[in-house]
């Protein structure tokens, strides 16, 4: 039995320079519900460049056997939603619009995956300039999703000096449009830096990946700077 809550009208947040979130879930059995709107107002920080400090939009932690459903998240600040050490959720019928933010908006990652085990990514459509997916997870399974004027499609990055494991990944008839790069995989992810150190030397397990049906326009094919010594099939 799911503990049922909804977004049912237009929520606009404040303008604070902080890491947030403007929101955090917690807890089993959940279900958010729209078909209301969620307004991060990015376009406030997003001119204020990569140095400052902006807030994740939606946190998740230890939310466990939940659907998310519904509703859209726009204008995100930073990251959209940032999920981590949860397990058998659903995101499905979910809009992420960054667009009023072409050009300028930087790291608005459309779902930032950490220490997940079994999460399903489904029908959703995401307008945004950075990426779809990213880090460390398990059991992942992102099927009929749309991806509207990215950097990037689907995202694999492990970090620099870190052991960790990336297993059991599937990638089921996603499309992307006008993406920069459609496919990407780095082993060289430095987070004090906040971007690439060229140097794929990440210890992190990246095995039984699969993308199938992957349709669309990118600049782009593939984009993959990997750990030899870190990856397989």
């Amino acid at each position: 039995m799911f503990d049922e809550y909804s977004v049912d009208k237009i929520i606009t947040f404040g303008q604070k320079l902080w890491d947030g979130p403007f929101l955090k879930l917690r807890g089993n059995n959940l279900s958010l519900t729209g078909p209301g709107t969620l307004d991060g107002q990015g376009a406030w920080y997003w001119p204020q460049g990569q140095a400052v400090t902006k807030p994740v939009f939606f946190k998740l932690n230890r939310v466990n056997n939940s659907t998310l459903s519904g509703f859209t998240l726009k204008n995100s600040p930073f990251r959209t939603f940032s999920v981590g050490n949860s397990n058998y959720t659903t995101f499905t019928r979910l809009t992420l619009n960054s667009t009023a933010g072409n050009s300028v908006a930087k790291n608005t990652d459309g779902f930032d995956l950490s220490r997940n085990d079994h999460i399903t990514i489904k029908g959703n459509h995401i307008y945004n300039q950075d990426d779809y997916d990213s880090d460390t997870v398990t059991g992942l399974l992102v099927k009929d999703n749309v991806i509207i004027n990215s950097d990037n499609g689907i995202r694999i990055k492990t970090i620099t000096g870190l052991t960790g494991l990336v297993n059991d990944i599937a990638y089921i008839d996603n499309k992307v449009v006008n993406v920069k790069n459609a496919i990407v995989m780095h082993s060289d992810y430095n987070r004090t830096k906040g971007g690439y150190s060229g140097i794929p030397d990440s210890m992190a397990k990246i095995t039984n990946i699969k993308i199938h049906g992957l349709s669309g326009s990118a600049k782009n094919l593939y984009d993959i700077v990997a750990n030899p010594d870190a990856v397989a099939d």
